[in-house]
């Protein structure tokens, strides 16, 4: 069976290649005054430029020349020109072994390194699992782990030592992640969890998870009922984001992006302590998708309620065309016989009697006055002729949200409290001064038209508002990513100026038995 391995070839060539480039070399690779003397203290051109390569080596990527090595030939090259010899005389450096331990021990010494021990071993996987607390990837893992071998001046061992390293580190911090998940959970919680996995014959044989899953998309009254079902459901599973912030933002990511594409089957094979944490982040990332889902498609099918009420408004006048023009000829024959009064000094009722007659001008009043209101439609009422179906869902989906506002006394989220306690009341009619300084002036005009105030016409108005309100960010729903608090999307104040690895945390030896998360979740 092939050893696992965390870094590709590619990633392995980035953090312990030897760069080639000239710019790159002589970033590294320049010795300096104190450089030279040290070399030079050696008798033989070969043993100067051996001795300066391991030098350039043990500096950068940080470990120094193995049995047998030889470095590229742009870096001889590159260390020879410094010197002054041929880069050829490294050929004799290399036949002699003893000569590049010698070497080796002498560098260390006056570079003040040491060579990788157990603590550093210790100190690695600390590190590693840190690192590996947010991320799988192996590249991040080991490039902490360097950088914490560096700065502790500690020579870099091979990269499949610390390939080992960065895997244990990271199964420690999976591991770390799965009991930080699910701590704390009693048995009853978890069968909750594995019920999910079970098919339900309520569900025609489907299992919940896959039901959970399937959610609808096309907006109407039935779909949004299907949604709130859900979001019912999978809160009362009691998974909540308290559980979920137990970890890191990427870990949990991960878990939901693995857990996002196992079948049900699939999930109820897995080891208990994985697949309840795979459970716990699938919960948790429904809870959220599940809440933006249904507040979407409040926003989409609200929308799609006053375009169609325009539209209807728009076929209403055109359906009146011909009865206004009817109307229009018969004005201006009524016009056209006051004017032949008029000038005959004729009386000008008696006139418009004969030639056009009363009764035809008392026909055409109801036509005007429904051509009137077709010219200049008021759009909320004729939205609210679909008040009835608006109600088959609007108490489930007020209930199911607590609506925040930045406005303090927000007279909206006062008048969605009202439309919450009515529907909990059983109330049909609103009191005398509902909360309406929100709302248009023409739209107040029309629902507190009568002594009693509209409730068709408050609610639909009330619905509409919260619609742009949610749209605009003006009001935001805890628990969800698409409409959450503008202070949510910020850098957390103790995030800015935090360093990846500090010196001080970087000096001390770790523990091995502290969990990698003991100061990484603090500094994630």
């Amino acid at each position: 069976m092939p050893r696992r391995t965390l870094l590709s070839p590619e990633q392995r060539s980035r953090l312990f290649g030897i760069p080639i480039e000239r710019a790159e070399m002589a970033r590294h690779y320049v010795l300096d005054a104190a450089d030279l003397a040290l070399v030079r203290a050696r008798r033989r051109a070969a043993n100067r430029l051996g001795f300066a390569v391991q030098l350039c080596l043990l500096r950068y990527p940080g470990m120094g020349l193995g049995a047998g090595e030889h470095p590229s030939a742009p870096l001889i090259a590159f260390v020879a020109e410094q010197l002054g010899v041929p880069p050829a005389a490294f050929a004799d450096y290399a036949a002699r072994d003893q000569t590049r331990r010698e070497h080796v021990v002498e560098l260390q010494s006056a570079l003040r390194l040491r060579s990788f021990r157990l603590a550093d071993w210790r100190g690695c996987l600390q590190v590693g699992a840190e690192a590996a607390w947010a991320t799988d990837r192996g590249e991040p893992i080991v490039a902490a782990m360097l950088a914490y071998l560096r700065l502790e001046g500690v020579v870099v061992p091979g990269a499949a030592v610390l390939e080992r390293i960065g895997l244990a580190a990271r199964a420690r911090a999976r591991r770390l992640a799965f009991v930080r998940l699910a701590e704390g959970m009693g048995d009853a919680e978890r069968a909750t969890l594995d019920a999910q996995l079970v098919p339900d014959p309520a569900l025609r044989g489907r299992s919940r998870l896959a039901w959970l899953r399937d959610t609808p998309e096309a907006p109407g009254p039935a779909n949004m009922l299907a949604l709130l079902d859900r979001l019912d459901w999978v809160r009362g599973i009691g998974i909540d984001a308290g559980r979920a912030a137990r970890i890191h933002p990427a870990r949990l990511a991960r878990l939901v992006e693995e857990a996002g594409i196992m079948t049900a089957q699939h999930l109820a094979g897995v080891e208990p302590a994985r697949r309840t944490a795979l459970l716990v982040a699938q919960a948790a990332d429904l809870r959220t998708r599940l809440a933006d889902a249904t507040l979407a498609m409040f926003g989409k099918y609200t929308g799609a309620l006053f375009t169609k009420a325009r539209n209807r408004d728009d076929r209403r006048f055109q359906a009146s065309r011909r009865d206004v023009a009817r109307t229009l000829l018969l004005f201006r024959r009524t016009i056209t016989a006051l004017q032949q009064a008029r000038a005959a000094g004729e009386e000008g009722v008696a006139a418009v009697e004969r030639e056009v007659g009363m009764a035809r001008l008392a026909d055409a009043v109801p036509v005007i006055d429904a051509a009137a209101g077709a010219a200049e439609p008021e759009i909320l009422i004729t939205a609210a002729e679909r008040y009835a179906v608006l109600r088959r869902f609007t108490p489930r989906f007020l209930a199911a949200f607590e609506f925040r506002s930045n406005t303090p006394h927000d007279p909206l989220l006062a008048a969605l409290e009202l439309l919450k306690a009515l529907d909990r009341d059983g109330t049909r009619a609103l009191p005398q001064r509902p909360p309406a300084a929100f709302l248009p002036p023409r739209w107040r005009k029309l629902i507190f038209a009568e002594a009693i105030p509209d409730r068709r016409l408050y609610e639909t108005a009330v619905l509409a508002i919260l619609r742009d309100r949610l749209r605009s960010s003006d009001v935001w729903v805890a628990g969800t990513r698409d409409h959450r608090a503008f202070e949510d999307y910020l850098l957390p104040a103790e995030m800015i100026g935090v360093v990846s690895l500090r010196p001080s945390a970087a000096r001390a030896t770790p523990s091995t038995t502290s969990p990698p998360g003991q100061h990484c979740c603090t500094s994630a």
